[in-house]
């Protein structure tokens, strides 16, 4: 009898810890959700003061600028830069249950008209082209960040491209952070 109920005990004991392990990374608690502020924090806390993107987009910009409707989101973050000479954006979104395959297309439909269509400042190209969309389920980020280095620019396109990707990757490890484990 001792022996069923220490089983029992035992495997009460790892069901209860198995149910509260969900989606585990920093400051999730477990719970499965994950916040877009404390991702967006810890993008902006990468990069300090060179993260450019200053001016917060609504509902409608989200729509207008990026294509995403919002019966497509429960909630969202987007901010870009202030001064048209920059391309900086930051786009978090939680999209509705089962959605974020939608919002991924539509971000990455944006991704590409920036990437084939829009003229840009030759500075800003490599940044353009090293732009990332990134989905964790129903969570879809759109990162085009970070400084690609004086130095790799004067070298031609193909180093200013490959700096510009080690600087948006910074962006997209610190997201990944939050839906590892």
């Amino acid at each position: 009898m001792r022996k069923s109920v220490f089983v029992t005990a035992l495997v009460l004991t790892a069901i209860s810890l198995t149910a509260c392990g969900g989606k585990k990374g920093p400051d999730n608690g477990g719970s499965g959700t994950v916040d877009l502020e404390k991702v967006h924090q810890a993008v902006k806390d990468v990069y300090g003061e060179n993260y450019i993107p200053s001016a917060a987009y609504d509902a409608q910009a989200l729509n207008d600028i990026f294509g995403v409707p919002a019966d497509l989101y429960e909630e969202f973050i987007a901010e870009g830069p202030m001064i048209s000479v920059h391309v900086d954006t930051f786009v978090a979104i939680r999209a509705k249950e089962g959605k974020g395959g939608d919002v991924e297309k539509l971000l990455g439909d944006y991704r590409t008209r920036l990437v084939e269509d829009s003229m840009q400042y030759p500075m800003n190209i490599s940044k353009v082209q090293a732009s990332e969309v990134v989905r964790h389920g129903d969570y879809v980020f759109f990162v085009m960040l970070g400084t690609a280095s004086e130095e790799a620019q004067e070298q031609g396109e193909e180093a200013a491209l490959q700096s510009a990707q080690e600087e948006n990757k910074k962006a997209v490890d610190a997201i990944n952070a939050f839906f590892e484990g």
